[in-house]
């Protein structure tokens, strides 16, 4: 049984859209979206890959926004603070990956090296976080974040960063993720202020 089904199969055994429910199946979709880029022919991995970009950096947006300010509060400081560190490893392969040719020969062995980043920081979220937030937070305040990082889900970057509009050189030294995962922290970050308004 592959990661992507477990997850799934955890996901279907929590109540409703809960914060835990909706990460494993997010986790699931990101590992799920790696196999797609591999097996994707060159001609179109390009678009595959860009799917993968945008999922990472939407939920790992969202996991810092939603995700860490509860478990900040609830964990240990070094538990919170290795899982920021591992979203960085992953944003830091992943904009070297962004700069290879997805048709060249280092393409694939590149991605394997981004997914096993990432595996690494799920299983640490799965054995860590999740467990914590399923312990200490009630159903309602469960599912309530579990509505906030699906709507995340929705905040799908589709524009370049707005502080880097106008600033070509800046555009063009900034990697395309890092854009990606402002936007989309900066997009649920607002929509959280209108809520609390």
């Amino acid at each position: 049984m592959d990661t992507a089904h477990e997850e799934r199969m955890t996901a279907a055994r929590l109540p409703g859209d809960t914060i835990v429910a909706v990460l494993y199946e997010q986790h699931a979709r990101i590992r799920d979206q790696f196999d797609a880029v591999a097996a994707t022919s060159d001609a179109d991995r390009g678009a595959a890959f860009d799917t993968l970009r945008e999922l990472i950096a939407t939920h790992q947006a969202a996991e810092d926004v939603v995700l860490r300010t509860v478990t900040d509060k609830l964990i240990p400081a070094g538990t919170t603070r290795a899982s920021t560190d591992e979203e960085k490893v992953v944003a830091r392969e992943l904009a070297a990956l962004e700069k290879a040719d997805v048709r060249g020969a280092q393409f694939l062995p590149r991605l394997r090296q981004l997914e096993e980043a990432f595996t690494l920081h799920a299983a640490h979220e799965e054995s860590e976080e999740f467990p914590t937030v399923l312990a200490e937070l009630s159903e309602q305040e469960q599912t309530e974040l579990g509505h906030w990082m699906k709507r995340a889900s929705r905040i799908a970057p589709t524009h370049p960063h707005p502080a880097l509009a106008g600033h070509p050189v800046t555009q063009a030294v900034a990697a395309p993720f890092t854009a990606l995962y402002d936007q989309a922290r900066d997009r649920l970050a607002e929509a959280q202020g209108k809520t609390d308004a």
